[in-house]
């Protein structure tokens, strides 16, 4: 019986003597854990500065053409954010100028068909914000002008327009750098426009009405 208490004591000491060497082991463990978690969120967090969208838009009030880069998010991916550089050639004003456009797009729901190869966002809401990156623009009221002569920016305009997108979802077997292609047409007009429409009431309707039309390719 003797011996018996011996190998139960000399396992009781080894007990004592491994648990804090466990214990340091799994706290190590533990922090080395937390420490690739927030590695990878970080990782993750910069991976969304990348843009995922690159379009092309023809007129709509921002330029002749524009094209720019963008983001999609939101639990179905139905809230994007634009940035757009513009340009109208001189034909079209006495000087060419360049433009500078943030636009953000809702598309409250989408519907598929075609087994999904196909979907057609029947509403597509958006805002933009765009500046005249010329000098014949201002956006505080020159000296020239008496205080309040037109009480607007003549660079910074607001445009709200409302339209529609097709796309088709590229399978997976041809696939080089992206997973979509849409075509879309919008309907807008914009804060200077609006204005002269309610100060006369003669301009007509399609004269404050902008159409541009474009394409957005998804990475």
């Amino acid at each position: 019986m003797k011996w018996k208490r011996l190998i139960i004591s000399a396992a009781a000491a080894a007990a004592l003597i491994s648990a804090p060497a466990a214990a340091a082991d799994d706290a190590d463990s533990l922090r080395i854990a937390r420490y690739e978690q927030r590695l990878e969120q970080r990782l993750n967090n910069w991976k969304r500065l990348i843009p995922n969208l690159m379009s092309l838009q023809y007129a709509g009030g921002i330029g002749t053409v524009s094209a720019g880069v963008g983001w999609d998010y939101g639990p179905s991916d139905n809230w994007e954010t634009h940035v757009l550089v513009g340009y109208l050639p001189r034909k079209y004003h006495h000087d060419e100028y360049w433009t500078f456009t943030v636009r953000e797009n809702y598309l409250p729901w989408r519907l598929g068909f075609l087994g999904g190869k196909y979907r057609i966002a029947p509403l597509c809401v958006s805002l933009s914000v765009n500046s005249i990156l010329h000098s014949d623009f201002w956006t505080s009221e020159p000296d020239r002008y008496p205080s309040g002569y037109y009480g607007f920016s003549s660079r910074i305009r607001f445009h709200l327009g409302i339209g529609q997108r097709f796309t088709y979802n590229i399978p997976l077997e041809r696939r080089y750098l992206g997973r979509q292609i849409s075509v879309y047409y919008e309907i807008s007009t914009c804060d200077l426009y609006v204005r002269q429409k309610m100060l006369n009431g003669s301009i007509p309707l399609r004269d404050i009405i902008i159409l541009g039309a474009g394409i957005i390719y998804t990475i």
